[in-house]
C-alpha cells in the first residue's frame, strides 16, 4: 500500500504536530488504513516569527507557518511528502526511510483520548487541542490537532 494509492477523506487521515525534546517538535500525516495508524512526517521544527535580534527573527522567520493557518495542510511541506510518495507504508520501508515516521497496529491502540485544551506555545498558530494515543506497550503519543479539525471527531475514528 502506497500513499499515493490511498484516497485521503474526511475520516482516514489528520495532521498533527507532536513536541518533541523540549523546544524541538514534528508535524505527521497520520493515516487510519488496512487496520494501522500510519504517521508521515510532514515537517520539521515550527517557530513562531519574532525576536529581538536580526537572527532570531530570521531564523523564526524561516521555521513559521506561511499560509492559511486554520487549513491543516498548510503546516505540512511537499518534500517531506514526495520523498515517501512511493514507498510501501507497511513493509517496514517508511520507518528505515525515516525513524520519525511510525506504524501502529489498530489493536494495539488501548485508549485514545481527546482534550480540548490549548496546547502551552503553539502562539497564533490555531488548533484544536490533544488527541493523546496509548498502546499495550505503555508508549503514549499526543498530537496537537492543527488547523480547522476536530480533536474529538478524530478520537472517536481512531478507535
Amino acid at each position: 500500500m502506497r500513499l499515493k494509492e490511498i484516497e485521503l477523506t474526511y475520516k482516514n487521515h489528520f495532521v498533527g504536530m507532536e513536541y518533541y525534546f523540549l523546544i524541538l517538535n514534528r508535524t505527521f500525516l497520520i493515516l487510519k488504513s488496512s487496520g494501522f495508524l500510519i504517521g508521515i512526517q510532514g515537517n520539521g521544527s515550527v517557530s513562531v516569527e519574532g525576536g529581538r535580534d536580526i537572527l532570531t527573527r530570521q531564523i523564526t522567520s524561516s521555521l513559521a507557518i506561511k499560509g492559511d493557518l486554520n487549513n491543516p495542510y498548510s503546516y505540512i511541506k511537499n518534500k517531506y511528502i514526495e520523498k515517501i510518495d512511493n514507498t510501501d507504508l507497511l513493509d517496514g520501508s517508511l520507518t528505515k526511510l525515516n525513524q520519525t515516521n511510525f506504524v501502529i497496529k489498530l489493536t494495539d491502540i488501548t485508549d485514545v483520548k481527546y482534550n480540548a485544551n490549548k496546547k502551552f506555545g503553539m502562539g497564533p498558530y490555531p488548533h484544536d487541542g490533544t488527541v493523546t494515543i496509548n498502546t499495550f506497550d505503555n508508549k503514549k503519543r499526543e498530537f496537537i490537532i492543527l488547523g480547522n479539525q476536530s480533536g474529538q471527531e478524530i478520537a472517536n475514528w481512531i478507535l
